[in-house]
Order: C-alpha cells, then structure tokens, then sequence
C-alpha cells in the first residue's frame, strides 16, 4: 500500500480527534465563541414576557441623587422607603450596609463627646441606624444584600433551612472564605441575606450563581432570598448528582436544581442560572418619587421590589447579551422575573455529547466527501450541515429554550476541511514527486525541494535557528584502511556500504545529511524545516545507527577484534542555516560554533569508551521515561575556552534492569571527583567498573586521572575540567 493511500486512511482517526477539541477546550476559544452565539440567539429571540410587572426595581436614579442629596443617604431616609412599601411582598435591597450612618446620632456622639450640651439634644434624638432597623422589621419581608469575600474570614448566618440530596453541593460552588456582611441590628431585623455575587461571568452577566460556598456554609443568592421571603418558603433543596432520580453512573457531575417552594429551578453543573434576558424593560420607579409621592395602600401590595441604582456615578452598570450599561439590580429582577415565570434557559451535561457526535459525523462527511468528489464535494457537505446545525440550533433555542453549541461543529468542520483538502493535495503531489526523486540523484534533494517551491532560493543568504547537530565517524579506520591496502574498490565497497546504513537512519529519522567528510557524516535536524522533537529524533537516529551497524557486523561476520564501530558527538545549539558559497556554486549548509562543539564531541566519544556524547543544550527537556542520561565530565575542548558538560545517554528500553541507584551513585561519584575526595570516587569506581560494562573504559580512564591529581596539589577552587588538547 502506498503511503498515499495509508496517509488518507490516517485523515479518518484525525477528523475524529479533531471533534474532541471542544471539549478540550484550549485558551477557552470555543467558551467564548459558545457564548458569543447565545448571545445572538438572545438578540433575535429574547424572553417574551414580564411576569405582569410583579417586580419592581426602585431606583436611586440621578434625579433622586439630585432631589435627595449625594450617596449614602441618611437611613432614617430609607426607612421612611421601607414603610412606603409595607405591603410588598418582599423588598431587597442590592445594597450592604456594612458601616453606621455617619449623619446618626451614635457617630454625632462620637465627633462631638466634648460638647455636653450638644450631647444632650443628641441623646433625645433616635440613632439613623435604628431607625432603619425598625423599619426593615415592622415590614417584615426585608432581604438585604452581602458581597463574597476572600479577604475575609467569617461565618454566614442563614436564615432558612436547607436540605441536601445526592453529592455534596459544595464541591462545585464557588468558594470564599468568608462576606461582607450588614449592620448587626440591620441583618437581625431582615428576613433574609443574598449574594450580590456576580459569579464567573467574563465582561458579560450571562449567568448568576444561586448559591455560594461561604467558608463550608451554602449562602442563596439575593434573587433566591427575595422570593423565599416573597413566597413564603422557609426552606431550600439542592439535588446534586447522584440523588434519587438522577443518573450519574457514579461520577459527580454537578449540581441539577434547586427547589424552591413549588418553584423548581434547572441550573449547570456550578449552581449557576443561565439569564433569558427579556426585551420588556423591567418596570423602574424612582426612589425620589416613591418618597415624594402619596401611593394607595394597595400600589405595592403582593409585588416584589428591589432597591438598586442606576446612578452611573455608584458604580453598578453591566453588559448583558442585549445591551450595554444596564443596572446590576435590573440582572438581578430580571433573573427573579424568570423563575417566577418558569422560563429557563437550559443546557444539561448531555448536551457536550451530543456536539460531540454532530462533529464527529461532519467531520467523517467532510473528510469522505473531500477523498471521493474533491475539495468541492466537502465544501457542499460543509455548507450544508453547519446550515443544519446553525438552524437547528437556533430552532431548538426559539422554541424549547435549550442551549446548543453550533459554532463548535462549525469549527470543527472548518479545521478538517482546511486540513483534509491540503493532505488530499499533499498526497497528489507525492505521486507527482517521483519525477523530482529523478533530479535528487544530482542535487542535494533539499535544493530541489526548495528550488521547486520558489526561485527565491536561488540566492545566497542564511537565517539565525536553533538545530541539533551530529557527527559520526569511523573508529580505527586507519587501521581498517591498511587491511584493504591491497583492494582499495573492497575499501570502498565497505565504506559505501557502512556510509549507507547510517544514512539510511539519519533519513528515517527526518535529519538532513549535510556532507560526507571521507568515513565522517555530518547531519543536522530542525532544518530546513521545523521540528519541535529535534534532540529526540537525533538521540533515535544514533540509537538506529548503532543497531544498524551490529546488523552489518553478523552480515559480514567479522569477527569482535575486527568490529566495525562509530563515535557519535550530538550537540543543540543556535547557528546560521542556509545557502553558503559563491554566486556560482553553492549550498545549503550550516555555520556556527554549536557545530563545531558536536564535531569535538564526536572526536572525544573514543576517549570516554562512550558510543554517544551528548553536549548539554541536547539533554534539556529529554524526556527520562525514554533516556537514560548520565553526566561523563566537564571539559574545554580544543578550540574552546568555555568548559562544556558532556553527558551520554541509552535507550531505556533496552536497559529496563537498569537501577535508579547507580544513576544517583554516578552522580555522587562527579560530586565527590570534583571535590578531590579521590577514596571516594575510587570506592565507586571499583564497585562500578566491571559491573557496568558500558562504563568500563571510562572509569578506567578516571581512575588513570585520579591516580595523576591525587599526587598534586589542586586549589579547593578546583572545579574538575578537564583540557582536552585533541580534537
């Protein structure tokens, strides 16, 4: 089977990995685009109806600031508020009182404590706060507001019950550790205490939790207390998963609703509800006029109030899905206005699967429909089911209030579309390629590729990049050369043969080979095109080489003296890739120090009795599952005056016997070297040196070297680099 055809079966798991990227959900992008398309879906279809204007926002709008004076008010003002509406069904306010009046009498009392005569009227003159209280009490279905917190650190005191079912509730609220909280006379005269918290919406309220976790206790929001106290309720029940009647195999998977009386409220997995914002205005009163008008006994009678500001000076304006600069308490009304009418946005936990398999299916559509008619086939299909799912998600939305993502599909099609019909066009062109290979057997096959892409590449010119460079070289090939003396085509037919395997290996691993330098071969990777895994891919192709090269010894049964073997020096680092020559005559090659490291590397392999050196920008992020990585020295190399750390390394695979132990004892053995404690790491050197026959020649040389430094007195500076003055 060509790799054409098994690349365009490989399209088909890659289209269905691709349908999992929703749910995967990178940088939040299709959050934000989710969002986005139920926010148009509530443009063009908002909530239908108020619920007969049975909720009323007061409002301290800019003309009450203007008629009544700047915030905050006297509270003997808004009791005198409070007792206007007597006879609402219940009156929040979306407002904390957490600091004492400072026009009060108790704070006069305070500034003024010199003045006794003063001190006197103000003793016959009730405290603004108590006022307030009094009034929050003699009415009777008062809810005040209190704002989360996690710079503080306190307890909240509920005024309801509550009663839990399935999983605990808590594990999937937003959590504080502790709120913000009234007056204390304040909070004892209300009915009930809300959160303000606007929960974890972006810059647009497009949900309000129902509950919070404050420090372990379930704090309701203030829409949920305003109609528990409107309603009469004394109790709250939160069914999480796993309760009766709800299916979760086992697994906790949220929060499901919230009953509330004989209201019952569908909320997501956190506890939140999502907002159906409705295009009737919430019905506003000004505060102002609510105080300066005479009201009959019944024009609030059964409704619910809220007390808020709209004043942009206060500080509370939103956005919301269907207009900019809306009131924070006009939110918090329409929410309550929703669950009164029992109009809910809904979107269940199964609703992630049902995207899934709707872009699963048109992926598969696409990607067929693209292999058998072309780009133009899968296009068709595109169009035609993201039209489908669009509307039908629209449709579905308008008519049953359900919330169905049609833009993660839309994607998802998008990306295998892209991708499909430039594989599609990709394996075309590898039939075509085999005029190219022609030309490649007399130019450098990255030339011809990059020739046939552009003309521009026919000029000189290079760019800065990060590569992995290696270096093999025969060992002993003097010696080897001698015993062909007297058949030099046999001395080439060898060297042909053992230049091919490791070239063979360096091309399956996606390295360029950039020269032959007699039995020496130069490759390099991430060039001329990129690859994230280039220290990997080299570490492999030198790991390849080698099994190539012990394949090639029992072909040719030479024998264990006559073995032919390799050094190999690895080295990452930056240099200048491109084309270098002249006008005439050139190539695509590489310059730079980092390649003459891997060169010098490469020459040291056969000092240290280690077939892979590796320089120390190759070892960073090497994955240790898949490497044994063992530090050999730190060296100055012939050339450099900048010591290098040199490690080598081993396919843990093939060393799974390997202990963790040794690797810490070599590592102890370094440490005790270069802090001259020489019966040390001689103690090691002779538990290791034969055990470990692939360390056998270096610790011998080792132990050569501390047998030489143990006569002669080093500085304690000493930091055990080693002067390499051989290439």
């Amino acid at each position: 089977m060509s790799f054409s055809k098994i690349g365009k079966y490989l399209l088909i798991p890659f289209s269905i990995f691709v349908s999992f990227i929703p749910i995967l959900d990178p940088l939040n992008t299709f959050s934000s685009l989710r969002n986005t398309a139920f926010d148009l879906f509530q443009n063009i279809s908002p909530r239908e109806t108020i619920s007969s204007d049975n909720v009323i926002v007061l409002d301290i709008d800019e003309k009450s600031l203007k008629e009544l004076g700047q915030w905050p008010w006297p509270r003997s003002v808004l009791g005198k508020l409070v007792d206007k509406t007597y006879q609402s069904a219940s009156l929040g306010f979306d407002i904390v009182f957490a600091e004492f009046d400072r026009t009060g009498s108790k704070e006069l009392k305070k500034q003024y404590k010199e003045n006794q005569s003063l001190l006197n009227i103000l003793n016959e003159v009730p405290d603004n706060d108590d006022i307030f209280a009094k009034s929050i009490k003699n009415h009777g279905t008062v809810v005040l507001g209190a704002i989360p917190s996690n710079s503080l650190n306190n307890s909240f005191k509920n005024k309801f019950g509550l009663i839990e079912q399935g999983d605990n509730p808590r594990k999937f609220l937003q959590k504080y550790s502790g709120i913000q909280t009234n007056l204390d006379n304040l909070e004892n005269s209300a009915q009930g205490i809300g959160s303000m918290s606007i929960g974890n919406n972006d810059s647009i309220i497009r949900r309000l939790p129902l509950f919070e976790n404050i420090n372990g206790s379930l704090v309701p929001s203030l829409a949920l207390e305003i109609l528990r106290v409107a309603i009469g309720a004394s109790t709250y029940q939160i069914k999480s998963s796993n309760a009766s009647g709800e299916t979760a195999f086992g697994e906790e998977t949220g929060i499901n609703h919230v009953k509330l009386g004989n209201l019952i409220i569908p909320t997501s997995e956190d506890g939140s509800v999502w907002i159906h914002y409705s295009k009737k205005p919430i019905k506003n009163i000004p505060v102002w006029e609510v105080l300066s008008k005479n009201y009959s006994s019944d024009f609030f009678g059964g409704k619910i109030l809220i007390v808020g500001t709209s004043a942009p000076g206060l500080f509370d304006l939103r956005s919301t899905p269907l207009e900019n600069n809306v009131p924070g308490v006009n939110i918090i009304a329409n929410l309550t206005d929703q669950i009164l009418s029992g109009q809910f946005l809904k979107r269940p936990d199964w609703m992630f699967g049902l995207e899934l398999v709707t872009g699963i299916i048109l992926a598969l559509l696409i990607t067929f429909f693209i292999q058998s008619l072309g780009p133009l086939g899968g296009l068709s299909i595109f169009i035609f089911g993201n039209s489908i799912s669009i509307l039908g998600s629209y449709y579905i939305f308008n008519n049953y209030s359900y919330l169905i993502d049609p833009i993660s599909p839309l994607v998802i099609c998008l990306i295998c579309y892209l991708v499909v019909t430039f594989f599609n066009f990709l394996f075309t062109e590898l039939e075509r390629s085999k005029v190219r290979n022609a030309f490649s057997q007399y130019m450098s096959p990255v030339m011809v590729e990059k020739l046939a892409k552009s003309s521009d590449s026919l000029k000189l010119g290079g760019e800065r990049k990060e590569m992995t460079f290696l270096f093999s070289d025969v060992r002993g090939f003097t010696s080897i050369s001698e015993k062909y003396k007297g058949d030099p085509e046999a001395l080439t037919d060898l060297i042909n043969n053992l230049l091919t395997i490791l070239s063979d290996e360096i091309l399956n691993y996606q390295g360029t080979i950039d020269k032959y330098m007699g039995d020496c071969i130069m490759a390099f990777w991430n060039a001329p095109s990129e690859d994230s895994d280039h220290r990997e891919k080299s570490i492999d192709a030198a790991f390849a080489m080698s099994k190539a090269l012990d394949k090639l010894n029992v072909d040719l049964n030479r024998s264990d003296e006559d073995k032919l073997s390799v050094g190999i020096g690895i080295n990452t680092g930056e240099c200048i890739v491109g084309n270098m020559g002249s006008d005439k005559r050139f190539d695509y090659t590489v310059l730079g120090d980092s390649v003459n490291l891997a060169s010098r590397l490469e020459g040291q392999s056969s000092n240290y009795g280690m077939q892979i050196i590796l320089g120390e920008g190759t070892i960073k992020g090497l994955s240790k599952e898949k490497y044994l990585i063992y530090e050999l020295d730190s060296i100055a190399v012939k050339g450099k005056s900048e010591p290098e750390t040199i490690y080598t390394v081993f396919n843990r695979q093939e060393f799974k016997d390997e202990k963790e132990a040794f690797l810490e004892d070599h590592k102890n053995f370094l440490d005790n070297y270069r802090n001259q404690n020489w019966e040390k790491a001689r103690e090691h050197i002779d538990k290791y040196r034969f055990s470990k026959p692939q360390f056998t020649l270096y610790y011998t040389l080792f132990l050569e070297r501390i047998d030489e430094l143990s006569k002669q007195t080093l500085p304690k500076e000493w930091s055990g680099v080693f002067i390499a003055d051989t290439k």
